[in-house]
């Protein structure tokens, strides 16, 4: 997409903003795709469509991949030239080295781990234990409703599947923000008053960016995690819906739930603010949704 274009579509006032940076990236089942700038931008897309650029094996996926890096530069360097900032004279190497520590450490952490081990417990036993959709009616309770069941099965099993990563990798973000366990308040409403103070303040005004991009990580961090306990609990949902509809496999069910209470148990203790965390737009009350 052009960078005019996007202008134009960033200029809408029906986009929330925000709403893709907290959700699941699960845009067939959004019930928010019409208030989504992100969503809007990829549909506008004239190959949108195309599985091709989606196949990381494809040259279009990669010739798209270049574009998007080109567009993106293209703004980058507008935004700059409107606020006065020379990029050729920025170093971000110690930033960069910093942050590929922080990385690091949050992939040793021990949530991060346990989010890989369940990723991993997943695909075994998706292979090993779950029926194919067209033996899922021998698999069902006796007596039961069977396009119902069928049903609760697959979408089920992609429930699960859809998250089989997504924890890990959302985990990992939260566990990254330098800031996360540092101590203060976690108002998501002082971020926004941060920069606004940092945009309008004289001149002469100290500003303690310091302190602005240490409370922005620390939200951030609360919002992955958030989102990843999100995760934790359809994915919960999921698996007792399974042990449910295929009752001789729920035995080999019980342990998975398990760890994962586990790992929900263990992420909430490592962020206390994160169920309080609100999402914009998905844990919102919006008028206009209301009927």
């Amino acid at each position: 997409m052009r960078s005019d274009n996007l202008k134009d579509l960033a200029d809408n006032p029906a986009y929330i903003s925000g709403i893709y940076n907290y959700c699941d990236r699960w845009c067939e089942r959004c019930a928010f795709t019409s208030r989504c700038l992100l969503y809007a931008t990829e549909q506008a897309e004239p190959d949108a469509n195309d599985p091709e650029t989606r196949d990381i094996t494809n040259e279009k996926f990669w010739r798209k991949l270049h574009d998007v890096f080109t567009d993106t530069a293209t703004m980058i360097s507008e935004w700059a030239a409107e606020a006065g900032v020379d990029l050729d004279s920025v170093d971000v190497t110690a930033e960069m080295a910093e942050h590929e520590r922080e990385l690091e450490a949050a992939e040793q952490d021990e949530l991060s781990k346990i989010a890989l081990r369940y990723a991993k417990t997943v695909g075994n036993w998706l292979g090993n234990e779950f029926v194919t959709v067209e033996d899922v009616h021998d698999d069902v309770t006796s007596g039961s409703d069977p396009v119902n069941e069928d049903l609760t099965v697959r979408d089920a099993a992609e429930i699960i599947q859809w998250y089989q990563f997504f924890i890990a990798v959302k985990l990992t973000r939260a566990l990254s923000r330098p800031a996360s366990i540092a101590e203060g308040s976690d108002d998501q409403d002082d971020l926004s008053f941060d920069f606004m103070s940092a945009n309008e303040a004289d001149e002469d005004e100290a500003i303690d960016y310091d302190a602005v991009i240490a409370r922005a990580n620390r939200i951030d961090s609360n919002g992955s995690a958030k989102v990843a306990l999100v995760a934790i609990d359809r994915s919960m949902a999921g698996w007792r819906s399974l042990q449910l509809a295929l009752p001789e496999k729920a035995h080999t069910i019980n342990p998975i739930l398990v760890e994962l209470d586990r790992l929900r148990r263990l992420t909430e203790a490592r962020f206390p603010q994160a169920r309080d965390f609100i999402r914009p737009g998905l844990d919102e009350v919006l008028s206009e949704f209301v009927s």
